[in-house]
């Protein structure tokens, strides 16, 4: 494979690759060359993201963070009722 160096990248092009590669979890290598094949027609463009899509949204969680959430979650749930004990009582006795 060839190696190719580039120089004078416009700041908004680089920030946009930066963005990219922080949106999609790749290394910036790999944005760049994706966009490139993208360019010279090899790949086609992804799809625009369906209308309510919601996991293509930026800020979607991986599968770590959906783990985090359900853990914190559960420890939630764990937590004693925070009822007033004359209601916690009435609920413990016959009839009440």
């Amino acid at each position: 494979m060839a190696d190719f160096l580039l120089r004078d990248i416009d700041e908004r092009v680089a920030e946009r690759i930066k963005e990219m590669a922080r949106q999609k979890g790749w290394p910036l290598n790999d944005v760049i060359l994706h966009l490139i094949k993208q360019a010279l027609g090899i790949i086609e463009p992804e799809p625009a993201p369906e209308p309510g899509d919601i996991a293509r949204l930026t800020g979607s969680w991986n599968d770590d963070e959906s783990r985090a959430f359900a853990e914190a979650m559960a420890a939630l749930n764990s937590l004693p009722d925070d009822a007033p004990s004359y209601m916690v009582d009435a609920k413990k006795k016959p009839g009440g």
